[in-house]
């Protein structure tokens, strides 16, 4: 019997900001790995780029100054930062959501 790839695994993930008082490294080198059935929670200061972070994994981040420089986001085991902008409408959704909640 084979066995399914985790259904979400981020590798080296770097989302920066380019604006006229230069770059902003707002998520630089984030890797973790989700299992079907798990949950994850993204926990650190304000401005510490848990938001960035969500929007990244499925493309959200305010263009032109914020893009994904780098890095993988494997879901079922394909990469979402290599789907065309049809592709990821598809995905988004329907198979992958973020809910981004402030206190």
């Amino acid at each position: 019997m084979r066995e399914s790839p985790p259904l979400l695994v981020v590798e080296d993930l770097k989302t920066y900001f380019y604006t006229r008082r230069g770059i902003t490294k707002a998520v630089d080198g984030v890797s973790f790995t989700l299992e079907a059935g798990e949950t994850l929670a993204l926990v650190g200061e304000s401005g510490s780029g848990k938001s960035v972070t969500c929007l990244s994994l499925v493309r959200l981040v305010p263009e032109p100054a914020g893009r994904v420089v780098g890095g993988r986001v494997l879901f079922q085991g394909e990469d979402l930062l290599e789907k065309s902008p049809a592709e990821l409408r598809r995905v988004r959704g329907t198979q992958i959501a973020i809910g981004l909640r402030t206190p």
